[in-house]
């Protein structure tokens, strides 16, 4: 009889079981154990044995079981797409819907991705499969080699957040002992909580229309997170665009004074060529100048030397005419009684031999005086 968004079970009908957990192995060992044989193939791999859902029946205490297997959660092969999918056609297998998930946890390696594993579960189920949710410990025979019973492992070797997973699923948990693998006594026991869990539950299976619930809260969560992100990206791209502002701005600025820059310095280079030309033209004039002054006075001094060269000649002549006159006056006796004295001449030389003796005699000492 149907009842709420779930079904009325009957207490002797079968029981539909998901196995969810982060080992896959551990998973593998606990499906066979319910069933009572090798039903799950456990296969030795770093990898998750798992890949798809994976339904199998059998019998616990004449009652009619399926088990359903499920990838792991964090399985490193599979995308979450893939794991998220493969969660929804367990529910499928198991129509109208699973009685119970069985969390499963290794006593002593409750690890960070453990923590995580119910708010997986709820995020992939809803919110409503926590009730539906027993935590199972394997590893229970290393209780008995400590002498530590559960309850003791659960309050003192235990922390807060495995405390809050023990107290989010209402407290359920149930232990399995590793070496007891035959015995169904543990089997048994783990099927009447199961019984008390559906008891509490009204009798409801969890359903598809749950299932839709949560579908339903996981799009609203979808769609909130891309409305955030779609807003955080609508920041981002503003501010990318008000960096990229900046940097124009700031470019813009460095070219103007790069281009400034270059200007004076083009203005200086012209400035110092100028400088230059005019420095150039100046020695260059005043070397003209220096050179015409020099031509000027070479040319006043050459004219100089050619008017005295021109008076000496003038001179020179004037002492020869001079020298003529007296030549004339003395006559070849008075020269000859003059040369007698100064110069050493043969008392019988030819008269005309001595006026050309005497006239040379003459130029000379003349010229000897005009030169002193």
């Amino acid at each position: 009889m149907r009842q709420g968004l779930g079904f009325q079970v009957n207490l002797l009908s079968s029981y539909r079981i998901v196995l969810l957990g982060k080992c896959e192995e551990k998973k593998i060992k606990l499906g066979n154990t319910i069933l009572g044989r090798k039903e799950f193939k456990a296969e030795s791999s770093q990898t998750s044995v798992t890949k798809c859902c994976q339904k199998e029946q059998g019998e616990v205490d004449g009652r009619p079981v399926a088990v359903v297997d499920t990838p792991g959660l964090f399985d490193t092969t599979l995308s979450h797409e893939e794991v998220h999918e493969e969660m929804m056609k367990c529910v499928s297998l198991l129509a109208p819907g699973p009685h119970v998930f069985l969390l499963v946890i290794q006593i002593g390696r409750f690890t960070a991705e453990d923590k995580q594993t119910l708010d997986l579960i709820k995020k992939g189920f809803g919110k409503s499969s926590g009730k539906f949710t027993i935590i199972l410990l394997t590893g229970g025979d290393s209780l008995e080699d400590d002498e530590v019973s559960v309850e003791e492992y659960i309050q003192h070797k235990t922390d807060d957040s495995f405390k809050k997973l023990i107290a989010d699923c209402a407290g359920r948990y149930h232990v399995f002992n590793n070496r007891e693998k035959k015995s169904r006594t543990q089997v048994s026991e783990l099927i009447t909580k199961i019984d008390t869990m559906v008891k509490n539950n009204g009798g409801n299976c969890f359903t598809n229309e749950m299932l839709e619930e949560a579908e339903a809260a996981i799009k609203k969560e979808m769609q909130r997170i891309l409305k955030e992100k779609e807003e955080e990206m609508k920041k981002q791209i503003r501010e990318l665009e008000r960096k990229h502002e900046e940097e124009k701005e700031t470019m813009k600025r460095r070219m103007v004074e790069q281009e400034e820059k270059i200007e004076q310095d083009r203005k200086l280079r012209e400035q110092q060529l100028k400088e230059k030309e005019e420095h150039i033209n100046k020695e260059r004039e005043q070397r003209k100048k220096e050179k015409e002054e020099r031509k000027e006075e070479d040319r006043i001094k050459k004219k100089e030397e050619k008017l005295k060269r021109k008076e000496e000649k003038q001179k020179l002549e004037n002492k020869e005419k001079h020298v003529s006159c007296d030549l004339s006056e003395t006559g070849a006796d008075g020269f000859h009684q003059t040369l007698k004295h100064q110069t050493s001449v043969p008392a019988n030389m030819d008269p005309a031999r001595l006026k050309v003796q005497l006239t040379f005699f003459f130029k000379k000492k003349y010229l000897e005086v005009y030169l002193i």
